[in-house]
């Protein structure tokens, strides 16, 4: 399907209205979230009246987004609603040893294992995060290795990298 100003017009995109305080005029207020907070707007003495200004605004940013060729943005998904309930198969002698650690600890089975889910999920977590920052100081230290320094003296310039600097008695962090 070709992505032309029908295509995007066609799609949900999350439409808020809000009330305009009385000392602001009065009214409605009508925005795509998406677009940041006053980026495609419409307001009006009513709710329909806002939405209605927001459809005539919308359709022209995006002409002047395709016209630019400026990417537009397609509505985000909507996060999916979990019942916080699901069904695991596991061996036996896993479901016998857990129920033991459950009733060792005075919890049921359910809560226990939540917990144990609980704490391993936070440490990947952290352990992603670990990974990052680790990637970015790396990536850091490979930088500070290509530096180069220019000293002026009477006899002229001298060039060196970073790297004849830390020979001389510093060492390298990271």
């Amino acid at each position: 399907m070709k992505k032309d100003l029908n295509y995007y017009l066609g799609l949900p995109y999350k439409i808020e209205v809000t009330p305009i305080p009385e000392g602001e005029g009065g009214g409605y207020m009508a925005r795509l979230p998406q677009f940041g907070r006053l980026g495609i707007v419409g307001d009006g003495d009513n709710i329909e009246e806002a939405i209605a200004d927001l459809s005539v605004n919308k359709e022209l940013r995006f002409k002047r987004y395709l016209e630019e060729g400026l990417v537009i943005p397609e509505p985000e998904k909507e996060r999916e609603e979990f019942s916080g309930r699901f069904v695991i198969r596991m061996p036996k002698f896993l479901h016998g040893e857990l129920s033991s650690q459950a009733q060792t600890n005075g919890v049921s089975l359910n809560q226990y294992v939540t917990t144990l889910l609980s704490m391993n999920f936070q440490t990947d977590k952290l352990a992603v995060s670990i990974n990052t920052v680790e990637k970015k100081v790396k990536s850091l230290s490979e930088h500070i290795g290509a530096l180069k320094y220019t000293i002026e003296s009477a006899s002229g310039s001298i060039h060196r990298d970073i790297n004849s600097y830390l020979a001389g008695g510093y060492s390298r962090a990271a």
